[in-house]
């Protein structure tokens, strides 16, 4: 019988809480959680102990990708990893790319509850950044580590964005990068605070889903077994395409 494939982010942060759910759900892995008591993983596949299904240890970028290519059939991945995956891919006009993967089957697991998305900069840009909202002949400059989230964001804002990708330290562009503000995601607010910039708006909250494949769910009846223990540990909700 046909294994069961869940991906899920190797990074501490998220990896001991979306197995903690599987486990719960029917799909214990005693070497895996070895591993992560170790907090160190260096293998990336385990075999569950029932023999029922994998759990593949990957970027947490790359988990839409997985389960969009029918890599794996399920999996944990933040909003900020899934929407940014699903944008690019219609930005570079790839059609057959992102629509594999349904987001709504289940709740937000509320994994990272104060996370979310922010437009911040330093106090005197403030002012700029509100005539940006209701001028057409203005154009903002905005750093991000998520160029396409923030693009639609600024784009449904009415603001014309000039959107300036960057891997890293953020905090740095409105003081060095001669940028307005940056688009970020912001947790407790401190490294803003650190590095002299302020909250303009908070934009989106970051929810933390399972996505399941599309082509999972049609083709294989193991599918139910697994949605249904899932269920019964986080609740669901009727889903449907994202």
């Amino acid at each position: 019988m046909r294994k069961i494939i869940i991906a899920l982010t190797k990074g501490r942060k998220l990896l001991g809480k979306t197995y903690e759910i599987f486990k719960r759900a029917g799909y214990p892995c005693a070497a895996l959680e070895r591993e992560i008591e170790t907090n160190a993983p260096k293998r990336l596949e385990f075999e569950t102990d029932n023999g029922a299904a994998v759990f593949l240890l990957t970027r947490a970028a790359d988990i839409p990708q997985y389960i969009d290519r029918n890599w794996a059939d399920i999996g944990v991945s933040a909003f900020d990893c899934y929407r940014e995956y699903e944008l690019a891919n219609v930005t570079a006009r790839s059609s057959m790319r992102g629509d594999n993967f349904i987001t709504d089957i289940f709740p937000d697991l509320k994994l990272f509850p104060c996370s979310r998305f922010c437009v911040a900069g330093v106090a005197e840009n403030r002012p700029f950044y509100e005539k940006c909202k209701t001028s057409d002949d203005i154009i903002l400059t905005a750093a991000t580590q998520h160029p396409n989230i923030a693009a639609k964001y600024f784009s449904g804002k009415g603001i014309m964005a000039d959107i300036v990708t960057v891997s890293g330290s953020t905090e740095l562009m409105p003081r060095h990068g001669e940028v307005d503000v940056i688009f970020d995601i912001v947790e407790t607010g401190q490294a803003l605070k650190e590095n002299g910039l302020t909250i303009f708006e908070e934009a989106m909250p970051i929810q933390t889903k399972i996505l399941v494949s599309k082509a999972a769910m049609k083709y294989d009846p193991q599918m139910k077994e697994v949605i249904g223990g899932l269920e019964k540990v986080i609740g669901g909700q009727a889903g449907g395409a994202h």
